[in-house]
């Protein structure tokens, strides 16, 4: 007897969790979930970069400019804000490029065929420890 009555309560449960949906405040916003997914494939000559994890995803990039131009790195890794600022530099010392502070959800783009091609480093920080990534435009070897 005990045995059917545990069953009806953890099938009662598992209907009741199963058959619930949002809640009402959350129907009337309308809202897209804060994470989604897509599979709606970049514009044409856009690399994306993720920031994940306190991590480039991908962290070491090989352009063909024919084919690829832009990179655009998204900062998915929330609570952290990040800038990249390139390690290359201009001739009057400031570096070559560097994002405004992009928070959560935000993102940003370089244009490497405004620059020859090259192997260019760039990075970002956690606190004071150096997050590492790479662009090499240079033609195949």
């Amino acid at each position: 007897m005990r045995r059917i009555i545990g069953l009806v309560a953890v099938l009662s449960i598992t209907v009741a969790a199963c058959a619930s949906g949002p809640s009402d405040a959350v129907a009337e916003r309308n809202e897209a979930p804060p994470t989604t997914t897509t599979t709606e494939p970049p514009p044409e000559g856009v690399i994306v970069v993720l920031i994940e994890n306190g991590k480039f995803t991908p962290s070491n990039l090989e352009l063909a400019l024919e084919e690829f131009w832009l990179v655009t790195w998204e900062n998915m890794d929330p609570p952290r804000e990040y800038s990249i600022i390139s390690r290359d530099k201009k001739e009057d010392g400031s570096p070559l490029f560097e994002s405004p502070l992009l928070l959560p959800g935000d993102s940003w783009q370089f244009d490497f065929s405004t620059v020859e091609p090259d192997l260019y480093r760039y990075n970002t920080f956690i606190g004071n420890q150096r997050i590492p990534g790479l662009v090499d435009t240079r033609p195949e070897q």
